[in-house]
């Protein structure tokens, strides 16, 4: 009991003797008089600035009765400007005692922090989010420049407008519609991150019926599958760019902070609808065997879907695939001569027949991919005509069957290496379809080497008293206010 009796006495004397001490080295600037509002001990501003500061609070009391007081140090005693702030508040009574409407903006120029707190009273006036985004707007910007008598005076006046407006809280909910509640319709932040989702949610809907429409087996187009591949991708990139953030900014706040919601929204919806797209290319694709059913469907995609593609940029890549495919694809389903009695065979109508007009070789090249081949029919002579469309360039002319199924250069191991010996290996041209092979060379597979690795380790040691010539008006804080560094 004795000792807890001790500890609970020197937190007492703490309290009592050492936070005052703490705040002795900043004047009070009521000790130079009444209008006075400005304690500058360490000369950051030069004399006019803070005569203009000065005349400026006096002005807002005058009109307003609030007491804006402005303290600028090079640094402080104690870990936290908050506390600091807070304690020296509340110690000079900034502010009128029965309205509690004072304000105390605090700034540490060596260890880059500013601070707002407010009283009571003025919360209601100033709500912490508005004082936060005049950090962010004047205070910031000119402080990493070094600019400290703009940063000041552009926050201040700030202040003064709309402390001085008839309605004080209309004028800043008008000024800074973007420090309103996140949810709130005044909000343009909020306004415009609804309107980018439902933007997005009809353009998703509209690709989904386009892609739906041009589908002949419509059920089994899926509706909710490529908002989660749009949702994990949006993620992964989130995460990728964490890093360039980090060693760029050491801060996420440049891109990942609440003003810059509606355009990650963008981002995000732009990556679910390419995904979406991405999925309904291929599944026309893969949607039926008739490569001019493909065409015109895929034309009509690209068609129709070119506004959201040009709106999503990862979806450049399936327009920049369908304008190459239609370009390797031109004059493919011409007919031959250009004689209109050919009638063209569907491979999805017409597939028996094509399976007996396509001799073993020709199967072999289609199944291989190598080529595929257009068959057109006469209507009057009955004459089948094959036109060969070159599908791949892997493959070659085989010198024994004549067919594109030739496969050059394929290797294979004879002796496989291993750490005593050498190994062997086998160069040569295969036939997919009639097993021909023709030898090119042997060559010789390095042996097999242990990786070697060294480690090494090592050990390493290794506040200020007022005087009767003025003071502030009583007033208290809670706690209210934001603060921030640069």
């Amino acid at each position: 009991m004795k000792g807890i009796f001790h500890t609970i006495l020197k937190l007492w004397l703490v309290l009592f003797f050492c936070i005052p001490a703490l705040h002795a080295q900043i004047p009070n600037p009521k000790s130079k008089g009444q209008d006075y509002y400005v304690s500058n001990p360490d000369g950051i501003l030069d004399w006019y600035s803070v005569q203009e500061l000065d005349s400026i609070c006096k002005s807002i009391e005058q009109e307003t009765g609030a007491e804006f007081a402005i303290v600028l140090v090079n640094d402080y005693d104690g870990e936290d400007d908050f506390e600091f702030a807070l304690s020296l508040f509340n110690k000079w009574g900034i502010g009128k005692k029965e309205s509690n409407n004072g304000l105390l903006l605090f700034i540490a120029k060596d260890r880059r922090e500013y601070r707002f707190i407010s009283g009571y009273g003025m919360e209601r006036l100033f709500p912490d989010a508005y004082l936060k985004r005049v950090g962010e707007l004047y205070l910031v910007p000119n402080f990493q420049q070094g600019y400290y008598s703009a940063g000041v005076f552009q926050a201040v006046r700030f202040i003064e407008h709309v402390l001085k407006s008839p309605d004080s809280v209309k004028e800043l909910k008008e000024m800074m519609p973007e420090a309103q509640p996140f949810f709130s319709w005044d909000n343009a932040i909020f306004k415009n991150s609804l309107l980018v989702i439902l933007f997005f949610i009809a353009l998703y809907i509209y690709t989904h019926l386009v892609i739906k429409s041009l589908l002949k087996k419509a059920n089994k187009v899926s509706f909710v599958k490529p908002i989660f591949y749009g949702l994990g991708c949006g993620v992964l990139l989130m995460f990728v760019s964490v890093f360039p953030l980090i060693i760029l900014y050491e801060d996420l706040s440049p891109l990942y902070n609440k003003n810059n919601t509606p355009y990650i929204l963008f981002a995000l919806g732009g990556v679910i609808l390419a995904m979406r797209i991405t999925t309904g290319r291929e599944s026309i694709v893969k949607g039926g065997k008739d490569e001019e059913e493909k065409q015109i469907a895929l034309k009509k995609f690209r068609n129709y879907l070119l506004v959201p593609m040009l709106l999503s940029p990862l979806a450049l890549f399936d327009l920049i695939w369908l304008s190459n495919r239609m370009f390797k694809n031109r004059g493919r389903f011409l007919p031959p001569n250009n004689d209109p009695e050919w009638t063209r065979l569907n491979r999805n109508k017409d597939a028996k027949k094509i399976k007996t007009i396509l001799d073993d070789g020709q199967r072999a090249e289609e199944q291989k991919g190598s080529r595929k081949y257009e068959i057109w029919q006469h209507s009057k002579t009955g004459k089948y005509e094959l036109v060969p469309w070159e599908v791949s360039k892997k493959f070659d002319v085989c010198p024994a069957c004549g067919y594109h199924t030739l496969l050059k250069n394929q290797t294979k191991t004879v002796v496989a290496a291993n750490y005593s010996s050498a190994g062997s290996g086998e160069k040569f041209d295969k036939c997919q379809f009639c097993n021909y092979k023709k030898h090119i060379e042997f060559y010789t597979i390095a042996k097999k080497t242990r990786s070697s690795s060294s480690s090494s380790s090592g050990g390493s040691s290794g506040g200020g008293s007022s005087s009767s010539s003025g003071s502030f008006g009583g007033g208290s804080s809670g706690g209210g206010g934001a603060g921030g560094r640069w």
